[in-house]
């Protein structure tokens, strides 16, 4: 039995060894790829901090060929807490107010206004973080800027990526020198393949998917399923490393280096079912553009379901566990905070009410669980985080109250 000690143990020591060598190198990519969001911006454009209990957000970028336009605008929201992650792929013609420059255009010229006008106090994906926080209705705390070649290295890295190319593609664009040509069936494709694929919209004669862009982005989120679940397949996993550092020249994050730890662990916990990724809900439509002096092809949101959407995968909201939480809000009478708070956690789907005030307010929002076990206290908290709250969370209680109680500070 000695011998099989000895075994364990080397074992347990060869899988230590390992993990460190991957936390190492994966924190290296990071740091090479770490770009502080800039001191110089202006106050309205500055990243809002993330709260402890908050969801991390993050708006990534994929950039066209010419580093000017976001061809590709995702919003992942990370649950460190229960170990989720939402995605909302945001069409490039949405149709959007742009911060920093204050005209509705598309989404996707954001960056490329930032990128022409070189101010540091109004940068480009700061524009960006911006323009779909007004969207959305959200609090964004970090961007990654991805240059197209990371795509290209990413999938030459894992060894290429099979799809089933369900028709012909015949697309072919002198200006951009953009060739793309395959023949429908199943196929590996390497990374510049990959990259064609998943930016062919229509073929030369006109005819490609029904809804064009919307059509392009189902493509591309099933491309990246697929990338996902080859890239955590056991096979590729000692590729993690080299991955990362192939990439990490190609990436600018504002990710702080210091949250790799809980990035990884979030990761590495992840459940099948885990990852919902969607589109922003809308439709196309064209629109008469008097600056432009003709008709526009736009993406317009519907911001019914984009409420709902972003309470669900960005705030962590589900409705059916918010209508099992009751909620009492002590404010003030005449406070308006208190309307405006139960109002939006009514919507929500939480019983929510009002009553007298703390007798000493607090210095902050705070919450108080409904007992020891914190229930409904985190769920609570992220609606008040997402409506602009800096939240206190209380995590001693004593006794079992069945409510979560919002105690509001002097106004």
């Amino acid at each position: 039995m000695r011998w099989a000690r000895w075994v364990a143990l080397i074992a347990m020591l060869l899988l230590t060894a390992g993990a460190v060598y991957v936390v190492a190198s994966l924190r290296t990519a990071v740091d090479r790829s770490y770009v502080p969001h800039t001191p110089d911006a202006a106050p309205e454009m500055r990243a809002a901090p993330v709260q402890p209990g908050e969801r991390i957000n993050v708006l990534v970028m994929a950039l066209d060929r010419e580093a000017v336009r976001t061809d590709v605008l995702i919003l992942f929201s990370l649950d460190l807490e229960e170990k989720r992650i939402g995605a909302i792929q945001i069409p490039r013609d949405t149709r959007a107010f742009l911060a920093g420059e204050g005209t509705i255009e598309k989404v996707n010229h954001a960056y490329a206004y930032g990128v022409r006008d070189g101010d540091p106090a109004f940068p480009p994906n700061l524009r960006a973080l911006k323009t779909v926080e007004g969207l959305l209705g959200v609090r964004i705390h970090h961007t990654v800027v991805v240059d197209m070649e990371a795509f290209v290295r990413a999938i030459d890295e894992i060894g290429g990526v099979e799809v089933d190319i369900p028709f012909k593609m015949e697309y072919d664009d002198p200006y951009q020198d953009l060739h793309i040509h395959f023949e429908p069936g199943r196929q590996v494709l390497n990374g510049q393949q990959a990259l064609e694929y998943v930016r062919w919209r229509h073929n030369n004669d006109g005819t490609g998917y029904p809804d064009e862009d919307l059509g392009r982005i189902r493509t591309q989120q099933a491309f990246m399923r697929t990338v996902l679940a080859k890239v955590t397949s056991p096979g590729n996993l000692v590729r993690l490393p080299s991955l990362a550092q192939t990439l990490a020249g190609y990436v600018e994050s504002t990710i702080e280096p210091s949250r790799l730890p809980g990035l990884v662990s979030l990761f590495a916990g992840l459940e099948p079912g885990a990852v919902e990724m969607t589109t922003l809900p809308g439709v196309s439509a064209s629109l008469y553009d008097e600056g432009f002096g003709q008709y526009v092809s736009y993406y317009l949101h519907d911001p019914v379901e984009t409420r709902r959407l972003v309470d669900r995968l960005v705030n962590g909201i589900d409705p059916g566990e918010a209508a099992a939480i009751r909620v009492e809000v002590a404010a003030g009478a005449d406070d308006p905070r208190a309307g405006a708070i139960i109002s939006r956690m009514a919507e929500q789907g939480f019983q929510v009410s009002r009553t007298a005030p703390p007798d000493s307010p607090p210095p902050a929002v705070r919450v108080v669980p409904a007992g020891p076990d914190g229930a409904g206290g985190l769920l609570v908290a992220r609606s008040l985080m997402a409506q602009g709250y800096p939240v206190e969370m209380v995590s001693e209680v004593a006794e079992a109250t069945g409510v979560v109680r919002v105690l509001l500070p002097a106004p």
